[in-house]
This record gives C-alpha cells, structure tokens and sequence, in this order.
C-alpha cells in the first residue's frame, strides 16, 4: 500500500508541487485581500430592511459577478487547503448577484461568529464595524 503510495506521489509531484504554490498564493492573496474587501462593505448594508438595487451597467454587473465567483471557487478549494475559506464563500456571495441572495446574506450575517469574524477582520482594515 505504502509503495503505491509512494509511486503516486512521484508519478504526480511535479502536479502537487504547482497545486501547493497555487494553494500559497491564494492563501496570501485571501490574508492582504480580505479585510480590505470586508472594509468596502457600507457599515448598514445589513441592517437595512429593504435595500435598493443601483443601477449600474451589464460590464459591472459581470465582472462583479465573475469576482464573486472566483472567490466562491477559491473557497470552496481553501476550505481543504490554507486560507481563509468561510470568509471568501461569503465575499464571493456578497458580490454576486441572484434570486433570494438578501435572504441568504441576512441567514448567514445572523451567526455570531461569522458576524464578529468579519467585523474583525473590517477592525484590521480600519473599517468600523458593521450594524444589524
């Protein structure tokens, strides 16, 4: 068993190695990036009951959701490997847009250890704290 261990891991190690340097780079992007993106976020953007929806252009809305699911993706991977996986799931679903996202954030902005993470992380980023 050990030898097809060992015979797996010399047949793909030059594919581990690139997948470990991937996995450190998006660890350290996530680490600077993070409360940077968090601080961005309007300090009552979850305490508003019914929030508006701004007009903006079908480039924006695009790239923003391609970013929101890059960071979704990369979550998803950083939930196995280092980083900070919960909080980019939640960025990445923050920036994109569909059907029952409101009640989605609000669902999740409503565990407490999730809400004093980000806020945490805002704190890093100079940011004040979000209000539910």
């Amino acid at each position: 068993m050990l030898d097809f261990i060992n015979k797996l891991i010399i047949e793909y190690e030059e594919m581990l190695l690139i997948v470990g340097i991937i996995s450190g780079i998006v660890f350290v992007v996530s680490l600077l990036a993070m409360p940077f993106l968090l601080g961005k976020i309007p300090v009552d953007y979850f305490s508003q009951s019914n929030q508006c929806k701004r007009d903006c252009n079908f480039v924006v809305a695009t790239i923003k959701n391609l970013v929101g699911l890059v960071l979704l993706l990369a979550g998803i991977i950083m939930l196995v490997t280092p980083g900070q996986g919960i909080i980019s799931i939640l960025l990445g679903l923050f920036l994109m847009e569909f059907p029952g996202k409101r009640k989605l954030e609000l669902k999740l902005i409503s565990n407490d250890t999730t809400f004093q993470a980000i806020n945490w992380l805002r704190n890093k980023a100079g940011a004040p704290p979000l209000e539910r």
